[in-house]
């Protein structure tokens, strides 16, 4: 409940207060985008997602925003939630990943980023408070059993407010555990953001593999490429 709190309380003052740029195009969140270049162009390709592709495991439409992963494959005793919202009115922007170069490398963090833009910032903000009510639904821990084995395991999931400049949301930290005995190494460390402000609802997504017991840095790398967004927004 203090979560809920919390989260409601952070959203009810998205849009408001704004002294920042007042609207966004498609092409500004483009230009915006953290690339390779950003992270290290020696080890790391960037790239504009094909829109013909989309992810089956977790499924979330171009104008769809994440809000609690792969609750529609979860098994729990909580009542059943959605794993994504779909705005009303929302112009997708086109996802662009920042990822290894070297397709063996999970221990280097693989970024991905989209935005929906909308006519307003009113319908943007109605947006922002729909996936932060969806967040606060997520079960905390859950299991997946059936689906591609990558998938498949323990997730624990947390949410807390996040803050740039105008530009305010909610960030989720997942730790993923693998069955036993089909990866007793490594955990998949996870974070992901979504951050609104006047007609854009930005989010920012970073996955990699920790030797476990090793600390989670995923949300640390996700603030920090989120930062080089919004520099660059205004």
């Amino acid at each position: 409940m203090r979560r809920l709190v919390v989260l409601c309380a952070c959203l009810a003052v998205v849009g408001c207060g704004e002294s920042g740029k007042s609207s966004y195009t498609a092409a500004d969140v483009k230009a915006a985008y953290y690339t390779a270049r950003d992270g290290g162009a020696d080890k790391l390709q960037s790239y504009f997602v094909d829109e013909d592709y989309h992810s089956h495991s977790n499924y979330v439409p171009i104008g769809g925003l994440e809000v609690c992963p792969l609750a529609q494959r979860a098994s729990y005793d909580a009542a059943r939630v959605e794993n994504m919202i779909e705005p009303k009115a929302a112009q997708p922007v086109r996802q662009f990943i920042v990822e290894p170069k070297a397709d063996d490398d999970d221990r280097t963090p693989k970024i991905t980023q989209g935005a929906l833009v909308f006519g307003t910032g009113s319908i943007a903000s109605d947006g922002m408070r729909a996936v932060g009510s969806g967040m606060t639904k997520c079960p905390a821990t859950y299991e997946v059993r059936s689906g591609p084995s990558p998938i498949l395991g323990t997730y624990r999931v947390s949410a807390r407010p996040i803050e740039s400049g105008e530009w305010k949301g909610v960030m989720q930290q997942i730790a993923h555990t693998y069955p036993a005995g089909q990866d007793d190494v490594y955990y998949e460390d996870l974070a992901h953001v979504v951050v609104q402000h006047a007609n854009v609802i930005l989010y920012l997504d970073v996955t990699h593999r920790k030797v476990i017991g090793e600390r989670s840095d995923a949300a640390t790398i996700a603030e920090s490429a989120l930062r080089t967004v919004l520099k660059r927004l205004g």
